[in-house]
């Protein structure tokens, strides 16, 4: 997840009491920003904040990719080919049949830099922005 869509949706679902953008994200900061904690406050507050921000991205992104690719791979030929598969379990036993376990991360390189890049992108723009704003946990 994006950090920017998190606050976009939540701030537009009206589940939150979230009064504007400003303040949601303020909230999330305050209230979902424990991860963070858990860094030396030397890495954090450093020249060097960027470089682990983007680092985090980086494995995020990867473990996204790793974790969400056998999905993609079944979307993706039910997409395409959608009068041969009508359900998903078709999809399903087609790629494990011609291509067994490995058949569901067909295509996960290209997937996962391109994931990946956006990921740590995201991350280190939105902790930047964040640190710029003021709004840093």
């Amino acid at each position: 997840m994006l950090p920017v869509t998190v606050i976009k949706t939540r701030f537009e679902s009206g589940r939150y009491n979230y009064v504007s953008v400003f303040g949601a994200l303020r909230s999330v900061c305050q209230t979902e920003g424990q991860a963070k904690r858990a860094l030396p406050h030397e890495i954090s507050s450093s020249g060097l904040a960027p470089v682990v921000n983007f680092g985090c991205g980086v494995l995020a992104g990867i473990l996204a990719s790793f974790v969400t690719q056998p999905a993609d791979v079944v979307k993706t030929h039910m997409q395409v080919s959608p009068a041969l598969y009508r359900r998903t379990s078709d999809a399903i036993r087609f790629v494990y049949s011609e291509h067994g376990l490995g058949g569901f991360f067909r295509g996960a390189v290209p997937r996962s830099l391109r994931r990946t890049l956006m990921a740590a992108m995201a991350w280190t723009v939105y902790e930047q922005l964040m640190a710029r704003m003021g709004l840093k946990s």
